[in-house]
């Protein structure tokens, strides 16, 4: 009696076409999550730079009068290093903009902008719309929430 060992040339195509399925699924989602996990890094230094705002805010009568943060790196008036300036950083851009004018309640915004290498363009922004209120808002191919 002769007994035959191994696969048939079938068996394996049925292996590898599911493995080909099951990889074509996983990697959008792979994908999706390192961006998240990458979008952190924005969102500690978003943090950092609001910190800076209000303090610089309180300190100067309730005014962001002076307040920069050069996209070009060079130092900036808040008392933090310019995020801008830093190495292979993740995220290409931190921006601030619409500051609220004096005696109104403390707003800005602060954007942060990553261009990834396909082109693709991801965003992590934070919204102080008065005193109280502020909301951090991430593009929609982050997971959101994106901004109304």
């Amino acid at each position: 009696m002769i007994t035959r060992r191994g696969f048939t040339l079938l068996e394996v195509l049925i292996v590898v076409i599911i493995i080909g399925i099951l990889a074509a699924i996983a990697l959008p989602q792979y994908i999706k999550t390192i961006e998240k996990a990458r979008s952190a890094e924005a969102v500690t230094n978003i943090g950092y730079i609001r910190t800076s705002l209000d303090r610089y805010w309180y300190e100067n009568d309730y005014s962001f009068a002076g307040v920069t943060l050069p996209t070009d790196g060079s130092q900036c008036t808040l008392d933090i290093d310019n995020p801008n300036a830093v190495k292979n950083k993740l995220y290409d851009t931190y921006s601030i903009s619409g500051f609220s004018a004096p005696p109104a309640g403390r707003a800005y915004t602060i954007l942060a902008t990553r261009t990834a290498p396909s082109g693709t363009i991801y965003t992590v922004e934070w919204v102080q719309e008065s005193n109280v209120k502020g909301t951090l808002y991430r593009s929609a191919n982050l997971g959101g929430p994106v901004k109304p």
